[in-house]
């Protein structure tokens, strides 16, 4: 049936409580093009109509200057109405994440169970978990800001740092703002995590939020680069007392060109170590333990490694 856009309301409590001005345009431009394909959900009392799925579409069809609008007659029931809502406005894709769990919650509040809201929703009940903790986690102050909104990449890093982290709330605020200043995705969001989670003081947790993230870094990477980080900053340089009373240091540009070639000399000893490694694995029979662990620590010494030059490169 078409009924007159004058005579249509709004529904006094949306799911959808804001709504992209870009997809708003989209839409009408579609409505204009290749006209109404579904119809929006509405229910009629002695005022007129009021809207139960379509708000954008009624919007849309105002902005492009109609006067009538497709819709379908359905029974007022509150209920019914917010899951049927639901489903439509989640079929179109643009629901914003904020949207979703505050839709799940009301039903939550009306005595679903997440379970009974997966069945009559055909939404898996993880997903709804998901929503549900994701709000939890925001009203508490932990939030993981993203570009794209409509998507659940920030549910999904929200929650996987509210399951490492627990209850500690000043941690999970401090690693949602490091993995919304970097953009760090859903790998290394969990990664970081479990760092921040495993770190053995308060000193190596701030270094492990100012140490950067490598796309492949794992827990145990980010951890050891920030312990190493630390004992760097209490190295302290030894100082003596001169002629005239006053402290100077010790090391000269010297001293350092010497520990610098150490360090060289140190890595030819280790390419010749490694040559020789390489050749006899391919040559003969060795225990894959063994090659585990010399990965193993291959890995750490590269993480080592790349403490080290980022220490340089921040005082060149």
């Amino acid at each position: 049936m078409h009924i007159p856009l004058q005579d249509i309301k709004p529904s006094p409590n949306p799911i959808r409580k804001t709504w992209d001005e870009d997809n708003l345009r989209e839409l009408s431009w579609s409505l204009l093009e290749e006209g109404q394909v579904e119809p929006i959900g509405v229910f009629e009392d002695p005022s007129g109509y009021t809207v139960v799925w379509g708000h954008r579409r009624v919007e849309a069809a105002r902005r492009a200057g109609w006067t009538e609008i497709d819709a379908l007659l359905v029974a007022q029931d509150e209920i019914d109405n917010l899951i049927q809502s639901g489903i439509e406005n989640l079929s179109g894709e643009d629901m914003s994440a904020d949207d979703k769990a505050a839709w799940a919650q009301r039903l939550v509040d009306m005595g679903f169970s997440q379970h009974e809201i997966a069945r009559r929703t055909s939404i898996p009940a993880v997903t709804i978990s998901q929503w549900l903790q994701y709000r939890r986690e925001k009203e508490a102050g932990v939030y993981v800001h993203v570009q794209n909104m409509v998507k659940d990449e920030g549910i999904v890093k929200t929650v996987k740092i509210a399951q490492v982290l627990g209850n500690d709330l000043e941690a999970k605020k401090n690693v949602a703002a490091k993995v919304s200043a970097e953009g760090l995705t859903q790998l290394q969001t969990t990664e970081i995590a479990r760092a921040y989670h495993d770190a053995p003081s308060s000193e190596v947790r701030r270094k492990i939020l100012e140490t950067p993230v490598f796309s492949n870094d794992t827990s145990e990477d980010i951890l050891r680069r920030s312990v190493a980080r630390v004992q760097m900053d209490k190295i302290r340089i030894p100082k003596k007392v001169s002629a005239d009373g006053k402290r100077v240091q010790i090391y000269s540009d010297q001293d350092f060109a010497k520990a610098l070639k150490e360090f060289i000399d140190t890595l030819q000893s280790f390419h010749s170590a490694a040559y020789k490694m390489v050749h006899m694995t391919r040559q003969g029979t060795f225990s894959k333990a063994a090659v585990r662990y010399g990965i193993r620590r291959i890995n750490e010494v590269l993480g080592e490694l790349k403490t080290y030059k980022e220490f340089l490169e921040g005082v060149e």
